[in-house]
């Protein structure tokens, strides 16, 4: 594992700059990320090029003996540029073009944005490409963030209508069957009538909806993969990444670090739900980065973590504290997630400019931190125990899959129908729930080879396309056990409900179809007259969480696992099996620990233990106490 740091130069006095990179070296860091928002520097005005002090700071940190990530610039373009070329700003839903004076406030549609993006990156690539010093480069920053990926502008509009156009082979007749125009009478008589999303009277389509997110976050990708040819023919043979905050869904990770075969992400837990969420990300940023027909061997891809959050932050609203322990856990659970590289953010708090509160290695006025200290408390143990128990630290091959595609988040982010059913919440249930009972789980693509995996968990999967079909009925063919969580399998890739019984296409091997979908409550709305979820102890009913499934129409050879206790569902199937394939339709993490204990007869720990089987030994992460145990001599509990 490498581990970095992220670092402004532009923002301090080149007689710094020595002092800083010997500082860095002291700590143990080998990587500095330079150069992500420095535009205005590189090019003060058109085709005034000045590079004299990154050639001086790039030389200063690598006489030092640290390695250089650089930076494209694109998510920071110039007062100048914009004033020169307005039109690479994004339209917002009410027409007007954003301000300049943030970042992200371009439109990644706009054919200008993108010529200005080419031809900065072609110059740092000529100038630094063969550098030695400079052994990554980070293709532009957090593409998405601040909902940056959507563009109403016109130039957007005519390449919406040119992308449904494809998409349909040039049919709007075509395009009205599949998204069901015949309701509320929104038949199109052709693709130019097909307006992006603005506030209406009521909802739109949701087909339109998602087929908007779809055809941003392609665009994104699109400027992304320019950039990146040219890095790659420029500066051949280092590492190539985009950072991504994945707390956001709009940009589909999967296509931006699939390409590479690394995914990178931004891991700020103050931005997150909980712990449990952060793991989640982590193992989501490796997977992001497989290929198709990937199975256990590719040990869940491989990520850095470009951004690693030091200390308290400036954006998340309430900005809690930041105890002793808490960065130096954080590190620990990334690495025994498995991430390759790690970067803090930042080295020095910035004293100007919109992040003032955002805590660094060292303070605004250079003395250190306390994330120093936290940061060299990890980096000797990281050490101590590579030098003394190595076997503690590679990730080993994952026995579980969760089956993860971003199209499905889109489309329960359009179609919510209740607040706590979200993709991302019902993902990370499942995904805590085998956490909890000690086993590592690789997020794999639905084009994952999942026949080498014991166990593949299917919360959420909601699309229902031929290949899914067949890869899950070849992992239950193949001997795995397959569980599908709620809200799988019931719509079709433009968002129209399917027209067989649900889990579809699996409905006849599971010998059950779906019933009841969505809240546990009925009416008048009494939360204390919820169904609960009554397991294999009768006394001991479990939450159903935000969503619940019953299912009927029950066939010969089905076991019901778990009903439903109470409230408007008392008595139906909530949880029932037949041969390898479960279907699970309560949201909780409970519900998932207690089936996930009972099927795998695996003994489940407190919802605040994190816990890795490594070597051969149980390492434990306290995210209540901060402390670690199963380490040897690092630990705080043994």
């Amino acid at each position: 594992m490498r581990f970095g740091v992220c670092y402004y130069p532009e923002q301090w006095p080149r007689t710094r700059w020595p002092e800083d990179a010997a500082s860095m070296v002291e700590l143990g860091l080998g990587l500095v990320r330079i150069g992500e928002f420095a535009w205005s520097r590189y090019e003060p005005a058109r085709g005034r090029f000045s590079f004299g002090w990154l050639d001086e700071a790039i030389a200063t940190l690598a006489d030092a003996g640290l390695g250089v990530v650089l930076g494209t610039p694109t998510a920071t373009p110039p007062v100048w540029l914009v004033r020169e070329r307005p039109e690479i700003l994004a339209v917002g839903p009410d027409g007007r073009r954003r301000a300049y004076g943030s970042r992200r406030h371009t439109s990644t549609t706009s054919r200008a944005y993108r010529e200005e993006a080419a031809r900065i990156v072609s110059v740092l690539v000529e100038r630094y490409g063969h550098h030695p010093a400079v052994v990554a480069w980070q293709i532009d920053n957090e593409p998405g963030n601040h909902d940056s990926a959507r563009c109403w502008s016109e130039e957007s509009q005519a390449a919406f209508s040119a992308w449904l156009s494809r998409r349909f082979d040039g049919s709007i007749d075509a395009l009205n069957a599949a998204w069901g125009n015949a309701f509320w009478s929104m038949d199109y008589p052709d693709f130019e009538a097909v307006r992006l999303p603005v506030p209406t009277v009521t909802d739109h389509n949701p087909s339109l909806m998602v087929a908007h997110l779809a055809f941003a976050a392609e665009q994104a990708a699109e400027g992304l993969a320019e950039q990146r040819a040219i890095v790659s023919a420029g500066s051949p043979g280092r590492e190539v990444f985009t950072n991504l905050y994945l707390g956001d869904i709009d940009i589909d990770p999967r296509q931006v670090a699939r390409p590479t075969g690394l995914g990178s992400v931004d891991i700020y837990p103050h931005g997150l739900r909980d712990a449990d969420e952060v793991a989640f990300v982590l193992d989501l940023a490796r997977g992001s980065a497989l290929g198709p027909d990937q199975g256990p061997e590719a040990r869940g891809g491989h990520a850095w973590i470009v951004e690693q959050q030091p200390g308290p932050v400036n954006w998340t609203g309430d900005n809690p504290a930041v105890p002793t322990g808490q960065v130096r856990l954080w590190c620990w659970q990334a690495a025994l997630h498995g991430v390759d590289t790690l970067l803090w953010f930042r080295w020095r708090a910035a004293r100007a400019g919109q992040e003032q509160h955002h805590a660094a290695l060292l303070r605004h006025d250079g003395t250190r931190a306390p994330a120093w200290a936290e940061a060299a408390r990890f980096l000797g143990e990281y050490e101590r125990v590579s030098t003394l128990s190595p076997h503690l630290l590679p990730r080993p091959p994952a026995r579980v899959a969760l089956v993860h595609e971003h199209l499905d988040a889109w489309v329960l982010e359009v179609i919510p129908q209740v607040p706590d059913a979200s993709h991302r919440m019902l993902v990370t249930a499942a995904h805590a729930a085998a956490r909890r009972v000690g086993l590592d789980v690789d997020v794999v693509p639905a084009d994952a080879d999942l026949t080498g995996y014991e166990v593949v968990l299917a919360p959420a999967l909601h699309t229902v396309t031929s290949d899914r079909l067949a890869r899950l009925e070849a992992a239950l063919d193949a001997g795995s056990l397959v569980i599908l969580g709620p809200r799988s399998l019931v719509r079709d890739e433009h968002v129209v409900w399917v027209d067989e019984p649900v889990p579809a296409g699996l409905s006849a091997r599971l010998g059950a179809r779906g019933e009841h979908a969505g809240s546990p409550i009925g009416w008048p709305r009494e939360p204390a007259n919820a169904s609960q979820l009554v397991l294999d102890d009768p006394r001991q009913p479990v939450p159903a969480g935000g969503w619940i499934e019953t299912l009927t129409d029950l066939a010969d050879g089905v076991s019901v696992l778990g009903r439903a206790r109470g409230g408007p569902l008392d008595g139906a199937p909530v949880v029932v099996r037949r041969g390898g394939l479960v279907h699970l339709g309560a949201a909780s993490v409970d519900a998932w620990v207690r089936v996930l204990s009972s099927l795998l007869q695996r003994r489940a720990r407190a919802d605040h233990l994190e816990v890795f089987e490594r070597g051969g030994r149980h390492v434990t992460l306290d995210h209540r106490a901060r402390t670690i145990g199963g380490l040897g001599s690092v630990s705080d509990r043994h």
